[in-house]
C-alpha cells in the first residue's frame, strides 16, 4: 500500500487535471454510472463525522472518514480532519492511504472552480472569498485558474485571520486584496462569491449581492443549519447542486426554501447535468447559485489520480500491512 503524503498530493493533483477529473465525477455521479450510498454521519461531542463510500467505474473504490471541529480554530488545528483510503475494487486490496485533509481541501476547491467556470457570469472580476480558513488556499489557487482576479475581497469573522490570507494572498502575487469589515462591504458588486465557513446561521444574504453573480457554498453544518438565506436561494435563475438526494437531506440551504414554496423541486439541477450539457448553468444576468455538501466520488477519483500519478512518478512511501 501506498502512502501519500498532503505535500504529495499538491504535486500530484494540479488545478486543470483535477478540475476536468472532478467534473467526470460529477457527470458519472448525475447519470448514475456510480456507487455511493449516503454518507453515514456521527455527531460526536457536538462535532459533524461523516464516513463517506463510493465506487466509480475506472478509478476504484474510495473510503473517506472526516470531521469539521470548529472549536480547533482555538487550538491551531484544522477544523477538517480526515484519512482516505483507494482500494482495487477487482481485488478488494487496499491501495493507497491518503491525507484526507488535502485531499478534500483539493477536492472541494476544484469542484468550487468548476462552478465557477460553467456558472460565472463573467470569467474575470472580482472574487470574494467568506471565511479564510484552512480551505480558503486552496480554493484561491484553484478558481485563479479559470477566472482572472481583478480585485480579491475577503472576510472573516476573526478579522485577524483575514488579514492574515490578506497577506498570503500578496505573497501570492494579487495586488487589490481588500479586507471587508462587513458581510455587506464583502458581498456588494462581486462577481463570484464563495463561503467557506462553519457558520450555522445565513452568511450569503440576498440583499447584499449584486447581481449579476455566482455563489458558491459548501460544507456541512447539519440538517437544520443554512449559510444560504431563503431569498438568495428564491432569487436564484439557476439553483445547482452537487447531489439533489444528499443536500435535501444534510442542509436546510435548499430545504427550507422548498418548504417555504419559494422554489419547486425542478428548478434544482445538479451540476453533472450542466457538465454534460443536459441543463444550462446560466440563463442571464442574474444570480447563479451553487451548493455543495461533498460527494465521495470526488474523494474516489481524486485519490485514484493522484495514485496513478505517484507510480508514475516515484512518489509516496509502500508499506506492507
Amino acid at each position: 500500500m501506498r502512502i501519500l503524503r498532503g505535500e504529495d498530493l499538491q504535486k500530484l493533483l494540479d488545478p486543470p487535471t483535477l478540475i476536468n477529473a472532478i467534473a467526470e465525477a460529477f457527470a458519472l455521479y448525475s447519470e448514475g454510472k456510480t456507487i455511493t450510498p449516503p454518507r453515514t454521519v456521527m455527531w460526536i461531542e457536538g462535532n459533524w463525522w461523516g464516513v463517506m463510500q463510493s465506487y466509480v467505474p475506472s478509478y476504484g473504490v474510495g473510503v473517506k472518514v472526516v470531521n469539521i471541529v470548529p472549536t480547533n480554530v482555538e487550538r491551531g488545528l484544522p477544523t477538517i480532519n480526515a484519512v482516505a483510503l483507494l482500494l482495487d475494487p477487482e481485488t478488494g486490496r487496499p491501495l493507497a492511504l491518503l491525507d484526507g485533509n488535502v485531499l478534500t481541501g483539493l477536492r472541494t476547491a476544484a469542484a468550487c472552480a468548476l462552478s465557477v467556470k460553467l456558472m460565472a457570469p463573467e470569467n474575470r472580476g472580482t472574487l470574494t472569498i467568506v471565511g479564510t480558513g484552512y480551505q480558503a488556499r486552496f480554493i484561491l489557487r484553484f478558481v485563479a485558474t479559470v477566472f482572472i482576479i481583478e480585485q480579491l475581497k475577503l472576510f472573516d469573522a476573526d478579522p485577524r485571520r483575514a488579514e492574515s490570507f490578506a497577506s498570503f494572498a500578496r505573497v501570492q502575487g494579487f495586488e487589490n486584496v481588500v479586507v471587508c469589515r462587513s458581510l455587506e462591504e464583502a458581498l456588494r458588486s462581486s462577481t463570484v462569491v464563495i463561503e467557506s465557513t462553519t457558520a450555522t446561521e445565513p452568511v450569503i444574504r440576498r440583499r447584499f449581492l449584486t447581481p449579476p453573480t455566482h455563489v458558491v457554498s459548501i460544507g456541512v453544518r447539519g440538517p437544520r443549519f443554512s449559510t444560504v438565506d431563503p431569498e438568495t436561494v428564491a432569487d436564484s435563475e439557476i439553483v445547482a447542486v452537487d447531489s439533489r438526494q444528499a443536500v435535501l437531506e444534510e442542509v436546510a440551504d435548499i430545504r427550507v426554501p422548498l418548504e417555504m414554496g419559494l422554489i419547486t423541486e425542478d428548478r434544482i439541477v445538479e451540476i453533472g447535468e450542466i457538465v454534460r450539457g443536459r441543463k444550462r448553468g446560466r440563463i442571464g444576468r442574474g444570480i447563479t447559485l451553487f451548493k455543495s455538501v461533498g460527494l465521495a466520488v470526488q474523494d474516489a477519483v481524486a485519490a485514484s489520480l493522484a495514485y496513478r500519478r505517484a507510480i508514475e512518478r516515484g512518489v509516496g512511501v509502500e508499506i506492507e500491512l
